[in-house]
């Protein structure tokens, strides 16, 4: 008898278990509150054809998706109109886009930085590199230092200039603004060679420009000069420089 007894109070705790857990037929609001805003998605934004997260999701919209809404349940949905009525929960809903900042961007609030970077490493090229230029060839905004004998690349990178590229041969570099794409020639027993290069970021974070491609004649492309002189007065004029070749000017 007490077996019994013992089953059956198993059997009735199961059941409520299963009851517990088990999905509500209609947990969706029966409340709407009109409201007349636009927002924003955030990644991977569901969208349902009732209030219910227990439902089927009608689609995913992606970031910064612009919606009209629309009203606001009382469980905390947002009533949507993109083609219909449909209902988006809340906390993927957002009033602001803020997209990522780009390295331009983050180089022109931290231009005292970058200044620094590239004064500091200026003033080590000073013995070897009279003159040089400053060109963007990675295509992220931020300038190259190219050194006077076309040996050296340096680029900035958390913080501090980095190399990317070195060559024992002397370069001439060329520079396609359309195409964004860097060019050099040396020569070789006596004959011009010509080397197209990108920017290779799969071993190092700020990238190494390496050669994928040699050419058989010259390149559409203007010859980049060291039109800055590499003394004291520049690098103290380094801030101006840098800005404005960050806004374009």
């Amino acid at each position: 008898m007490k077996k019994k007894i013992k089953l059956l109070l198993a059997l009735v705790a199961a059941f409520a278990v299963i009851a517990a857990v088990d999905k509500p037929s209609k947990a969706y609001a029966i409340n709407v509150t009109p409201i007349s805003i636009e927002l924003y998605s955030t990644s991977g934004t569901p969208v349902y054809a009732v209030p219910d997260v227990f439902s089927n999701i009608v689609v995913v919209l992606d970031r910064f998706v612009n919606v009209r809404v629309t009203g606001i349940t009382d469980n905390g949905f947002y009533r949507v109109d993109i083609g219909g009525t449909y209902y988006i929960p809340g906390p993927f809903m957002v009033a602001q886009v803020n997209p990522p900042k780009s390295e331009k961007q983050k180089a022109l609030e931290n231009l005292n930085k970058v200044t620094e970077a590239y004064r500091m490493q200026l003033g080590f090229m000073e013995s070897y590199s009279p003159n040089f230029a400053l060109i963007d060839v990675t295509g992220d905004g931020i300038p190259e230092i190219f050194d006077a004998s076309g040996k050296e690349i340096y680029t900035y990178y958390n913080e501090r200039p980095v190399m990317i590229y070195y060559s024992g041969t002397p370069m001439t570099f060329y520079y396609s603004k359309n195409d964004n794409r860097l060019y050099g020639k040396y020569y070789w027993n006596g004959k011009a060679v010509w080397e197209g290069y990108f920017n290779d970021t799969s071993l190092l974070p700020w990238g190494q420009l390496k050669c994928d491609m040699t050419l058989t004649s010259a390149p559409n492309a203007a010859e980049i000069s060291r039109n800055y002189t590499n003394n004291e007065d520049t690098r103290n004029d380094m801030y101006n420089i840098l800005y404005g070749i960050l806004i374009g000017e």
